[in-house]
């Protein structure tokens, strides 16, 4: 009897490495930034390790990119229409926005120092929240909030926001032939090839392009996010030496950084390694999810205006800025995920119907 019950339960797959390694992508990005926001005229430690050549951000943004593009395209594979596939993209990037942006303006009040009047602020503080909520016309600063800060912007990890939701629209592309398997593995390649050959040989041209979004970081993000999507329609079940790809990308890695060669050669190495890792398991993530889930996205927001505030109030030394701001980051992301966030994705599915 208790074996039939047993039977009966719905088993629930274990849970794999993601919530990990977005939460550590979200804390390389602390580190980057405690060095560069403090002034410091050192930088983090990769970075000091390969003489300014790469540094810790540059892994924990394109590996955010990565996994972006991989899960993305799978949730745009079992949407039923594109309006289910938009609407779980706004949920689930403008609710911890809005939060955010509202919570960056209340700070900036409390220590705004007004160069004429109230009014000067109020209009800066409508068009900080109004503009970055666009995702495309970001707005750094107010004036008279952190003027003496060695980096005067609010919240400078808001750039990656417009690139994201762009790429998402990108996938949009693809929805209609969806079900051609190989048809959309060309295309991806196509995409991939054209950005990378954009990277290596075009990237000054680019840069003179006039966009809402530079035009070289949509090619640089662009490639691993878009490898990330090749990834995601990749049985990997059936790949019979993924852990010899496994060692030969971490081979390619080191002979890129070794070498200094151009950083975008690590999108044939970076993306897969993170993937690799990302679909295993193991007993550290099933604690993850069971007890944080997922706080890597508001970590992610709050880190750097925690940063700039502890800056502006007591100039720490940059080891304290760091442990101190990635102690508070991180709690302000669990509590953003399971008050904010988790509950508002309960809406996910207002549009799941099909045509």
């Amino acid at each position: 009897m208790h074996q039939s019950q047993n039977m009966l339960k719905p088993t629930t797959r274990a849970a794999n490495n993601f919530d990990i390694i977005r939460i550590l992508f979200a804390w390389l990005v602390i580190i980057s930034h405690a060095y560069i926001l403090s002034g410091s005229k050192q930088c983090d430690w990769i970075c000091e390790a390969t003489h300014h050549y790469i540094n810790f951000s540059y892994f924990g943004v394109k590996g955010f990119i990565t996994i972006s593009g991989f899960l993305i395209f799978k949730s745009l594979q079992r949407s039923p229409n594109p309006l289910d596939y938009l609407w779980k993209r706004v949920i689930r990037i403008y609710p911890g926005l809005i939060i955010v942006l509202g919570l960056s303006i209340g700070m900036a009040y409390l220590i705004y120092q007004p160069g004429n009047d109230y009014f000067n602020f109020k209009t800066e503080a409508t068009n900080y929240f109004l503009n970055n909520l666009t995702l495309y016309h970001n707005q750094w600063r107010i004036h008279g909030v952190l003027d003496n800060n060695p980096n005067t912007a609010i919240n400078g990890s808001l750039w990656t926001m417009g690139f994201e939701f762009f790429f998402y629209l990108v996938l949009l592309i693809i929805f209609p032939f969806r079900s051609y398997k190989n048809f959309i593995a060309i295309l991806l390649l196509i995409g991939i090839a054209i950005l990378l050959y954009g990277n290596l040989y075009h990237i000054n041209d680019l840069r003179a392009v006039d966009f809402k979004l530079r035009v070289d970081f949509i090619f640089e993000l662009g490639v691993f996010f878009l490898i990330g999507s090749f990834w995601a329609l990749i049985d990997w079940s059936l790949l019979k030496y993924d852990m010899h790809l496994f060692i030969v990308a971490c081979v390619w890695m080191v002979i890129v950084i070794g070498g200094k060669m151009n950083p975008i050669w690590l999108c044939l190495a970076w993306p897969y390694i993170v993937l690799y890792i990302g679909q295993k398991t193991s007993p550290f993530a099933g604690w993850i999810h069971r007890n944080l889930e997922d706080p890597s996205y508001g970590i992610y927001l709050y880190a750097f205006p925690v940063q700039q505030m502890l800056i502006y109030f007591f100039k720490p030394s940059v080891g304290v800025l760091l442990w101190s701001s990635t102690v508070i980051a991180f709690a302000l992301g669990i509590v953003s995920w399971k008050w904010i966030e988790k509950k508002i994705l309960k809406l996910k599915d207002l549009f799941a119907f099909r045509p």
